[in-house]
């Protein structure tokens, strides 16, 4: 029996570099099946893209994000 790869709607925590003004992803850092993962993901994330907005999100609502610091260095 063939086992075929998981694609990325089963990984259900996404870490994600939005645009500067906030509308859209410009990018997916990591996908992970698993809250505590993502988390780990999204720390290492917040460090790697200082200034940049990072969401850790599940499906359409977001876990964390970094935005509220960006704005407080401004």
């Amino acid at each position: 029996m063939r086992v075929s790869p998981p694609t990325i709607e089963e990984f259900a925590f996404h870490i994600e570099l939005w645009s500067d003004d906030d509308l859209r992803v410009d990018e997916t850092l990591a996908v992970a099946k698993n809250i505590r993962v993502a988390q780990a993901a999204y720390n290492e994330a917040v460090r790697g893209q200082e200034g940049r907005i990072v969401k850790l999100r599940h499906g359409a609502r977001v876990i964390l994000t970094d935005e509220t610091r960006r704005h407080q260095s401004s």
